[in-house]
């Protein structure tokens, strides 16, 4: 028998005879109850009860490192607080940023060098702000003077990522102002707002878009659209509509303690954080379930499992070094599953999706490995994530390769333009980020491109992207080249306001070829 089981063992026939001990430190039953009442059975017949208990925990640790890695790095992303403590404006120069129960917002797409947020989208300009509801309600602003068929949303998820309201031009959301508010909020509407928007968690994430193509004039109406957009708190409501002024903020370039511009540039990873450490996760997680002692119904049996986790772990040094060395297993299991290879389930010629995306109930699995790989996905209504990480003949992607995806005739991803509609087929590297020094600056080929008049069509109405490192020679190809990087790559087909083909699986993107 393995030392360390032994030592647990010693160690609850202790506590089985100190059992007083504990419940003076008034413990909550259930992590007094994995301590056996008589683990000092004659001739060792209690140790399979403390055998029994033992797997029982490890096996709900792993449960709840899965259940709770995604709302420990969403609260995690709270430090912008501290970065952000005075007005809007861009972390490193590179992120929108925002004091407590406020958003900031770009003035143009995410700069590809950042190494904070990945796989984010170069098809929209960003907001960002994060709020805790139990110190106050927040003033959601929609805008009043979008052009009709313009994209916009503002995406509010709860704690655990979570997609609670999805305003936006996709469900015809009113311009005015919307009250924001936590659980145990009680009140009434005030004069001159819209509606109340309840969240289930006190911490929660609002995330502004507005749809961009790269044409000068389409990024002047985007940030004319954002600068209507965003949140405050209540206290400093005042009557009519905000400008939030999108330039402002992104010229008020915020650095942390110890981080300078120069830094950043020779290195993009000089601050780039680990979201969720495995050697701090259960401190990490009681800190979040102190922030948000009320939680959504799809999560509160869980939350209820995570307390007492963490009281057996803070009561019991041998449970704690147990509870310890699961949350390094369990991370490590959840990376490893959590790539653009193995997440998701198939939607037709190699391409993958986790159905429900955004909308994840008590699906914690699909809902840690989306953290990993492409946080803050939208409600799969918004928009459909099409992912993948190999080719046609299920061989990794690799940029030493080339690639083609043809399109047939009319057979673009099928998306509500009237709406805002759009796609999109963005390139990432193996660590799931976009190529800072793309040769032709392109990151994504989609509706972005086409806006542009970017691309050339084949004689026969087909689209052929080229993917590959090298730029081809052919002047077509050259044209709808999308550059790939030297090693590993990763792929995302983003259809947002998808249309019904999409939405049940009967519209199939075409395969990744290699030549």
């Amino acid at each position: 028998m393995p030392r360390r089981r032994i030592s647990l063992i010693l160690s609850l026939m202790l506590a089985a005879g100190t059992s007083s001990a504990l419940a003076q430190q008034q413990l909550p039953y259930a992590a007094r109850a994995f301590t056996p009442a008589h683990p000092d059975l004659a001739r060792s017949a209690g140790i399979p009860a403390v055998l029994a208990n033992e797997d029982y925990v490890r096996a709900l640790a792993r449960i709840v490192y899965y259940w709770g890695y995604p709302a420990v790095d969403g609260f995690g992303r709270t430090n912008m607080w501290q970065i952000m403590k005075d007005t809007p404006g861009t972390m490193l120069g590179l992120l929108p940023g925002a004091p407590m129960n406020m958003t900031g917002c770009l003035s143009d797409y995410m700069s590809p060098s950042q190494r904070w947020v990945v796989t984010p989208n170069n098809d929209t300009v960003y907001g960002a702000g994060f709020a805790d509801l139990g110190a106050e309600p927040a003033v959601i602003q929609t805008p009043t003077d979008a052009p009709k068929g313009h994209y916009w949303t503002v995406q509010i998820v709860d704690v655990f990522t979570n997609v609670i309201h999805q305003l936006g031009s996709a469900s015809a959301t009113p311009g005015g102002k919307y009250l924001l508010v936590g659980p145990d909020w009680n009140g009434q509407k005030p004069d001159g707002f819209i509606d109340i928007l309840r969240m289930p968690t006190n911490i929660v994430a609002a995330l502004p878009r507005s749809f961009a193509a790269r044409t000068p004039e389409a990024k002047e109406r985007a940030v004319a659209v954002l600068n209507q957009i965003g949140m405050y708190p209540l206290s400093k409501n005042q009557a009519g509509q905000r400008d939030f002024d999108c330039k402002a903020a992104a010229r008020n370039a915020v650095y942390p303690p110890g981080v300078t511009p120069e830094m950043i540039a020779a290195d993009p990873d000089a601050s780039r954080p680990q979201w969720v450490n495995p050697k701090t996760f259960w401190d990490d997680l009681a800190k979040m379930l102190d922030a948000n002692p009320k939680v959504g119904p799809d999560d509160t049996a869980m939350a209820a499992q995570a307390k007492t986790l963490i009281a057996l772990r803070n009561s019991n040094p041998q449970y704690k070094a147990l509870l310890d060395t699961e949350a390094l297993a369990a991370d490590s299991a959840l990376h490893t599953s959590s790539t653009y290879v193995q997440v998701g389930v198939d939607a037709g010629n190699g391409w993958q999706k986790q159905e429900g995306a955004g909308l994840w109930g008590s699906d914690w699995f699909s809902r840690a490995q989306a953290t990993v790989i492409y946080i803050y996905v939208n409600d799969y209504r918004e928009a459909t994530y099409f992912i993948r990480g190999t080719d046609a003949k299920a061989t990794t992607l690799d940029g030493r390769h080339v690639y083609t995806m043809t399109f047939p005739k009319d057979a673009l991803p099928p998306v509500d333009r009237s709406r805002g509609g759009f796609w999109s087929l963005t390139m990432y590297d193996k660590d799931y980020f976009m190529l800072p020094d793309s040769p032709n600056g392109r990151t994504n080929i989609g509706t972005v491109s086409l806006d542009a008049n970017e691309l050339t069509f084949a004689a026969d109405g087909s689209l052929t992207i080229t993917l590959s490192h090298e730029q081809p020679t052919e002047a077509t190809a050259r044209a709808n080249w999308l550059p790939a990087p030297e090693g590993q790559f990763a792929l995302i087909v983003r259809a947002y306001v998808p249309e019904q083909a999409i939405l049940d699986g009967r519209y199939k993107l075409p395969n990744v070829e290699r030549k």
